[in-house]
Formats: C-alpha cells, structure tokens, sequence
C-alpha cells in the first residue's frame, strides 16, 4: 500500500513537472513571420504582438507595438540585402503607419559610400545600405530602431535628418545582444570614417 501511495505521488508529481514545462513552451511562441513576395505589404498588427516579415527571402523587418498598428510597408529588399531590422513602438492610440525602407535616400543627400559632417564636426560614412521613413498619424510615438551589428557596422551610430538645419544628426548608439540600437521615431545608420 504504501509502495503504491508512493508511486501515485511520484506520477502525480511528474505530470505536475510536465504540465508546468508545457506551459513554459507554450509562452515561448515564435514570432508569427510573414513572407512577402514582392516589396509591399499592408496589414494590421495586433498590440503586444511581435510580427517579422520577409522580403524578398533576404529582409527581415520585426514589428512590435504596444498598440493595433494598421501599416503599409514598402521595402526595397532588392537593394537592401540582407538585413535583419527591428521596431518596436510605443504610442497612446492606435495608428495608422507608413514605413518606406531603402538602400539610400538622395533627396536627402544620402548616399552609399558619402561622407558627412555632422553638428558635432565629426565625420561619417554612409554604408549601411538601410534607410527608414515613418511617417503616421501621431506625433506621440516613440520607436525603438535595432538593426543587427556585423563586423562592418559595430561602430557605427544611428542617425535623423533635423529637416529644420537640413543635416543629419548622429545620435549616441548602444549595442545591445547583438544589435546597435537606438530610441527616435525617424533614423539611420552612419560609419565613422
């Protein structure tokens, strides 16, 4: 009897252990990932929700909200190659979001390979390759922007275009799991030359 008492707890407390280790699983839910075929995508994305798409099997765009986000993405991933992009913002009301990814930006000036000057007199080098607009329908969001660090663009800093000086503003950038990252709602990377 007691022997048999000693194995019910023993079972029991088995599928105690493997329900808990289901639980822990079911948490751990990978990103629902989007392939686009082609360079443009409009969808809705869900708060709290952490969504990647794929363009062209070579950009990789993460979209994270702490609101519904109704977007329209145009990526040239052509151009762009392979990347791995994340944005997570954080607004009050749901939005209405547009976001426009290049290779460069020349109506800005922003070329592969130019050097600028900024505000602070140093210089840098554009070779990133990846550009970012947002434009939507609030002026209360913050964007975290994190693009993957290589060998190549560890050292570098994100940037804005202040369209008011109409120069480009580099901006003190962290690395963080891998990732250069950076709080601002419209930026680029810069290398320093």
């Amino acid at each position: 009897m007691k022997k048999s008492n000693k194995i019910l707890i023993g079972i029991f407390t088995f599928a105690m252990f493997f329900s808990l280790f289901n639980v822990t699983e079911v948490l751990a839910v990978e990103d629902s990932s989007i392939p686009v075929v082609g360079n443009t995508i409009h969808t809705q994305i869900e708060a709290h929700n952490r969504t990647m798409f794929t363009f062209q099997s070579r950009t990789r765009i993460r979209l994270t909200s702490t609101v519904d986000i109704d977007v329209n993405i145009n990526c040239d991933a052509l151009r762009i190659g392979v990347k791995d992009f994340e944005i997570e913002v954080d607004a009050e009301q749901n939005l209405q979001m547009n976001m426009t990814c290049t290779e460069e930006q020349a109506e800005l000036g922003l070329l592969k390979g130019n050097t600028y000057q900024t505000r602070s007199r140093n210089r840098y080098q554009y070779q990133e390759g990846f550009c970012l607009l947002i434009e939507c329908d609030s002026d209360q969001i913050q964007a975290k922007l994190k693009i993957q660090a290589t060998n190549e663009n560890h050292l570098s800093s994100w940037a804005y275009y202040d369209e008011a000086s109409e120069e480009w503003v580099a901006i003190p950038t962290t690395v963080e799991d891998g990732y250069l990252i950076e709080i601002v709602v419209v930026a680029t990377v810069l290398q320093r030359s």
